[in-house]
């Protein structure tokens, strides 16, 4: 999943306003929750193909390190 299609399905799941976040914004700060995180499996999913592991994304803090979990293993 690519910078922009990140930012614009976290920017859904979160209902901030278009073009407010940004790579380097903290899962906290922008009102992450549960629900985001499960929307957000199931879109990798749909969408990469990636199934996405629930414990590892708790373990994210910003959505760069949400992002890396859709990219390729070994990318």
């Amino acid at each position: 999943m690519n910078d922009t299609d990140l930012l614009t399905l976290a920017t859904d799941l979160v209902d901030a306003e278009p073009g407010a976040l940004s790579m380097t914004d903290r899962l906290a700060d922008i009102g992450w929750d549960s629900l985001s995180s499960a929307m957000f499996i199931a879109e990798a999913d749909s969408v990469c193909g990636v199934i996405v592991d629930a414990a590892a994304l708790g373990r994210c803090v910003t959505l760069a390190d949400v992002q890396a979990l859709t990219s390729p293993v070994g990318a």
